[in-house]
């Protein structure tokens, strides 16, 4: 019975933090990066002044150029974003898949008459 109890022991700690939060740095969806990472300066229901305020069209920015624009800051004109470094190739791909799929959705969307 103690051979159980012992052998059970070491595999309670992984148990438990299996049920928490996924930890930022093994996050892989774009929602949830940019929930984690952008939401708090880009709301919820926005993308930021600088993507809202910029027609769709084919000039717009290119996945690569918003990976390069997550990975190593914009200075032109929008200093105030941080850079996010931390984030693998694959992460920042992601979330710019995700700010690209939200902008084509905002295109799609009738205009507020407000």
């Amino acid at each position: 019975m103690k051979l159980l109890r012992y052998s059970v022991l070491p595999i309670i700690p992984l148990l438990l933090t299996a049920c928490g939060e996924t930890p930022p740095e093994r996050m892989k969806q774009g929602d949830k990066l940019y929930a984690y990472y952008c939401q708090n300066c880009h709301q919820k229901a926005g993308l930021g002044p600088f993507l809202e305020q910029v027609p769709l069209t084919e000039r717009s920015l290119q996945r690569h150029e918003i990976v390069l624009m997550i990975k190593h800051g914009y200075d032109q004109g929008h200093k105030h974003m941080p850079t996010f470094s931390q984030l693998s190739d694959l992460q920042a791909d992601a979330l710019a898949e995700f700010v690209i799929e939200r902008r084509r959705a905002q295109a799609r969307a009738p205009s507020n008459p407000n």
